[in-house]
């Protein structure tokens, strides 16, 4: 064949490629926003999921999700803060499907009249429409964040033996444990042990120690208050509170060394929530935990359209590509990569 009939050949081949390669393109649909173990979300679900989370932000003064950048935009920041969401809604929903966990629709429908009624429900409406969504988009939100909800109670329940709770409560004893103290706060150690030394001799008692604070402590309160504390102990920075731990009822510590200055502890008292009485508390903190690291284990089954971002597994959260980012794959041609996909 002569030279330009076989390229005119090839150039025909190469046109027929194409064209067959756009129309299988064409007749499958544009691809979702992303894939969780093999469950489709698509465009129309982040779109309107996006527009109830922009009416939510707005009606709060606040933006829907956080721009990163001079080239990022508003609208893609809101796409990747309500894809990553929904990626998690739709593993919990998943579960739930296949593990009998539901939830009750009076249930979601009074949340949602409850918050209808904290906005104002003409407000809201008016407010979804701008944004192209719907009060039925609430309410399936609604129903998600309550599955999720039930699902981390289940995970959980799956994950944590009694025995766990109970070293959780006791490895995280200072969060159930309120210090009464009195305490004298200076700005040298050498002050602190003269006040130490002081303050330990014999017959010295609390009421002496108060009076002592009023005079010489830098704490701003010691004047009104005579140093007197009474609170959590996990509310305090960690030198205090371990040193305070420490001590029984009428000991004074040594001096003690925080961000603040120097301190001198008077233990007057503490008041540890049972195991019984915290249990709740401590089934909760151990439920969102538990539930991030189930979430963590079925992040290798959810693929993102890259022209929204890429999954962080450690975060849970939908990122934005940058051009340097190993992770980073190519977008679909012609759409611009962490913004909304061209139509």
């Amino acid at each position: 064949m002569h030279p330009s009939r076989r390229s005119v050949a090839r150039a025909l081949v190469l046109v027929v490629l194409a064209l067959a390669t756009a129309a299988c393109a064409s007749s499958t649909g544009p691809r979702p926003a992303a894939t969780v173990s093999g469950s489709d979300i698509t465009n129309e679900q982040l779109a309107k999921t996006a527009g109830v989370f922009k009416t939510v932000a707005g009606l709060n003064q606040q933006p829907c999700g956080q721009t990163e950048g001079d080239t990022d935009t508003a609208d893609a920041a809101c796409n990747r803060f309500s894809l990553g969401l929904l990626i998690q809604f739709r593993e919990a929903d998943l579960y739930a499907q296949s593990h009998g966990v539901t939830v009750d629709d009076a249930k979601v429908q009074k949340a949602l009249d409850s918050f209808e009624q904290s906005v104002g429900g003409d407000k809201l409406s008016s407010q979804l429409s701008a944004n192209g969504a719907t009060v039925d988009d609430v309410r399936e939100l609604i129903r998600l964040t309550l599955v999720q909800q039930a699902v981390a109670k289940a995970v959980t329940a799956d994950r944590v033996t009694e025995a766990r709770l109970r070293q959780q409560y006791r490895d995280s004893i200072a969060d159930y444990t309120t210090l009464h103290v009195d305490h004298i706060l200076v700005d040298s150690e050498a002050q602190a042990k003269s006040i130490y030394q002081q303050v330990t001799t014999p017959g010295f008692t609390l009421q002496d120690f108060q009076a002592l604070a009023k005079k010489v402590s830098t704490d701003p309160n010691a004047a009104t208050d005579g140093g007197e504390l009474s609170v959590t102990a996990s509310q305090l920075v960690s030198e205090f509170s371990t040193a305070a731990l420490k001590l029984q009822p009428g000991e004074i510590s040594q001096p003690v060394q925080t961000q603040y200055g120097w301190h001198v502890i008077w233990m007057i008292g503490t008041d540890v929530t049972p195991y019984a009485q915290a249990r709740a508390k401590v089934l909760q903190t151990a439920s969102t935990n538990e539930f991030e690291g189930w979430l963590r284990d079925q992040a290798s089954q959810v693929v993102v359209d890259p022209s929204f971002g890429r999954y962080d597994t450690q975060q849970l959260l939908v990122v934005r590509i940058a051009s340097t980012d190993p992770s980073a794959t190519l977008p679909a041609a012609n759409t611009p990569v962490n913004a909304t996909p061209s139509p």
